[in-house]
């Protein structure tokens, strides 16, 4: 039996790439929480003032596919043709970040992309070749390269959506020969909501799509949580990691969909708001078995923060909670998120800065 050493050695390597705007630290903060830490990150931030319509708009899928046309570029043939040169499978993931992941990656890919080059994850689960662009996986090959300068091409020419582009474009049989691209879609165990039915196989991951917001797509993806995680030990562990850390740092702190943050603070080690920028109506904060919960002056709760975390590729570390209303009587059915994000420390981000690459294109 080979050692877990050799079995890691032989896994590919891994590239995952994904754009993130501003308003979407917590988005991002949960999305990288959930994966391995072997493979490497690289964050593309980018501004989307305004409306940004289906797909984020025109702007982000031409700044999407032109990142993938430069993520695509070939490798030397001797490290691309691994069955003769013996060296590892390189794969590179782009990755939408209204997405759980719940299970490792790396060691599957070899297996899922044996007979493709490009895979997707599927839009809905009674079409074979219809396509959802949220996660995609491809080998940096010149058939890759030119498929997505194709895509590119016609959504300058046109204003197609990047994914009515592909749909299309996967179903050019000739086109796909005439390049030599070998295309496929993930397996229903890449889950998203639009595929109805719950997978059959354990959970990779979840895309929340068919949410038109940040709240609608973070109340998708907390509601599944309980099905898919495979034990809740991953949960307890990011929030015994910020419990220890809760009164030692600044918190940078929002509402989830607000487009920039309310302020920040701190709370001294008895639990009283020690620093604040920005007015808030919280007096002190308690620490729970399981939850952080700030208190207004008196006996109300201001929020229950009962998600926790831990992103290590950056060295980031999030909490968040329903906010909870003065009065339940005139108050709304349901109040928005409240977040708290702060950077982690030294124990748990000592590789964080080794692996993580920013790209700061817009």
């Amino acid at each position: 039996m080979e050692s877990n050493t050799n079995l890691i050695e032989k896994l590919p390597d891994v590239s995952l790439h994904c754009i993130s705007t501003p308003d979407s630290e917590p988005m991002l903060i949960r999305f990288l929480s959930g994966l391995e830490e072997s493979v490497s990150v690289t964050c593309h931030p980018c501004a989307l003032p305004g409306e940004r319509g289906v797909g984020g708009g025109e702007a982000l899928w031409r700044y999407k596919t032109q990142l993938m046309i430069e993520a695509s570029t070939p490798v030397a043939r001797e490290r691309q043709n691994n069955a003769s040169a013996g060296e590892k499978e390189i794969f590179v993931i782009f990755s939408d970040i209204d997405i759980a992941l719940y299970r490792p990656i790396r060691q599957i890919l070899p297996d899922l992309m044996a007979e493709c080059d490009l895979c997707f994850q599927r839009e809905w689960l009674w079409e074979n070749r219809q396509a959802n662009i949220g996660f995609i996986v491809f080998r940096r090959t010149a058939a890759v390269k030119a498929f997505w300068r194709e895509v590119l091409q016609r959504i300058e020419a046109e204003g197609l959506w990047d994914q009515e582009v592909v749909n299309h474009l996967i179903r050019d049989d000739a086109f796909l020969q005439r390049i030599g691209l070998r295309t496929g879609l993930l397996p229903p165990s890449f889950w998203a909501y639009s595929h109805g039915a719950l997978p059959s196989a354990p959970c990779v991951l979840h895309h929340a799509n068919c949410a038109g917001s940040f709240n609608r797509k973070w109340a998708q993806l907390s509601t599944y949580r309980p099905l898919f995680e495979p034990v809740s030990t991953v949960t307890r562990r990011a929030f015994e990691t910020i419990s220890r850390q809760f009164f030692d740092h600044i918190w940078l702190c929002g509402k989830l969909g607000r487009r920039t943050p309310l302020g920040s603070l701190a709370f001294s080690a008895d639990g009283r708001l020690s620093t604040q920028f920005g007015k808030f109506d919280i007096e002190r904060a308690t620490v729970t078995e399981q939850h952080i919960v700030l208190h207004r002056a008196g006996e109300k709760l201001f929020c229950v923060l009962e998600e926790f975390y831990v992103d290590r590729h950056r060295g980031r570390m999030l909490c968040v909670g329903r906010l909870c209303p003065m009065d339940y009587i005139a108050a709304p059915r349901r109040q928005g998120y409240f977040w708290l994000s702060a950077d982690l420390d030294v124990e748990g981000s000592a590789a964080a800065s080794s692996k993580l690459e920013i790209s700061h294109k817009i």
